[in-house]
């Protein structure tokens, strides 16, 4: 995907790690400003994208985006302009994430079944055996 901020023209692109996807995209409970500088930190392809780099930050993803704001800022990048751009890269980090069928899941609020120590495992075959005194 290709958008401008200012007058340049970037790539984004969503990374192929999982995980990184994942944890810049659930930070935005707790701060999506963070998060939305976190993602395009992560997405942005080519030389003039942030330096820093989500390993630096330990995968702290508030962190990360903290640093990308902070350095986009001082390269005199309008925090709208970073913003507005960092959502599209969050939607981007979001894709595959989650699948439809999970989020209808979720929003049905199915049981899914009785929660059972007792099944047809291994395991809980021989565990039951052991309580009753039968041989394994």
């Amino acid at each position: 995907m290709k958008i401008k901020i200012q007058s340049a023209e970037i790539v984004l692109s969503a990374p192929s790690s999982y995980s990184a996807r994942w944890d810049v995209y659930s930070a935005a409970a707790s701060n999506p400003n963070r998060s939305f500088a976190a993602a395009l930190g992560l997405c942005w392809r080519g030389p003039t994208g942030p330096k820093a780099r989500l390993a630096q930050h330990k995968f702290d993803a508030l962190s990360y985006g903290g640093a990308v704001m902070d350095e986009l800022v001082e390269r005199g990048v309008p925090v709208a302009d970073i913003l507005n751009a960092g959502v599209q890269a969050w939607n981007l980090c979001g894709e595959g994430l989650i699948t439809a069928t999970e989020v209808e899941d979720a929003e049905n609020f199915s049981d899914g079944g009785d929660i059972s120590t007792a099944g047809s495992s291994p395991s809980a075959e021989s565990m039951d055996k052991a309580r009753s005194g039968s041989a394994a």
